[in-house]
């Protein structure tokens, strides 16, 4: 393989097809000042060729995805691997010190309500995992050049509408079955039971809608700042839904169930 022609394919079925047609190779014409008319052999890029720079470029994404600056090898130093990782590691650091920061603001929900946070997590997973979906679905879009602004806000809101969509048929669940768990396990009246679970629904629903669009959103912006979307991914995109989740579901807590309904617990 020609080392001067770093590759990189975004288009798997484009590299599938050209694989197929050509068991041996891709021929390069062209001249020094790369004039194809002069139809000069400058070299061969192999199907192999190809199944490796698809490979080394999966690799780096990957390595994005897990908030690296590049792919770990077996072969390399610890002192090599934490030079990748720890600045994505002191970056969350600060953001998850943001996000205990507005925890300390509803203290006093939790010392009305103690129960609420029981399910800090689940609203915090949930959270995350849809952002982490439509971050995913994003970059795959986004490999598209010419995706237009419609086209783009055509995606934002599908999310959102796949996020609401999947957050009503979880938080009805949520309703009811932390309703049960409330009442039976914790002691709560079932009036009360089901109003801290129905809480914990609404809050589910609005930080699953809000996720998603805030997966699609950060890629889009980084993708226009020219920067690589991927570096948005993972760890990054889940602590600001964390932010996101913490702020909706306390704050949901304190305006319904403490300020409006004076629920005790």
């Amino acid at each position: 393989m020609i080392k001067q022609y770093k590759l990189r394919f975004y288009n798997f079925r484009l590299v599938l097809f050209l694989v197929a047609i050509s068991a041996i190779g891709i021929i390069l014409v062209g001249s020094a000042r790369d004039d194809l008319r002069s139809k000069q052999l400058i070299g061969v890029i192999t199907a192999q060729d190809l199944v490796e720079v698809v490979d080394d470029a999966m690799g780096e994404d990957y390595a994005k995805l897990a908030g690296l600056t590049a792919e770990g090898d077996l072969e390399e130093t610890t002192k090599e691997s934490m030079k990748k990782r720890l600045p994505w590691l002191m970056i969350l650091l600060i953001l998850g010190l943001g996000v205990s920061s507005v925890v300390g603001i509803f203290e006093t929900v939790v010392a009305v309500i103690p129960v609420v946070m029981c399910f800090q997590s689940l609203i915090l997973d949930m959270a995350g995992n849809v952002g982490t979906q439509s971050l995913a679905v994003t970059i795959r879009v986004l490999m598209d050049e010419e995706l237009t602004a419609k086209q783009k806000l055509m995606l934002v809101v599908k999310e959102m509408k796949i996020g609401f969509v999947n957050g009503l048929f979880l938080g009805v669940m949520a309703w009811l079955f932390l309703g049960i768990y409330i009442c039976v396990i914790k002691g709560y009246p079932i009036h009360h039971a089901l109003l801290v679970s129905g809480c914990v629904g609404i809050a589910l629903v609005t930080a699953m809608v809000i996720s998603s669009m805030v997966g699609t959103l950060i890629p889009m912006f980084f993708k226009k700042i020219n920067v690589d979307p991927a570096v948005a991914s993972g760890p990054l995109i889940t602590t600001v839904n964390d932010l996101v989740a913490i702020v909706v579901y306390y704050g949901l807590a304190m305006l319904f169930l403490v300020d409006l309904l004076h629920v005790t617990g």
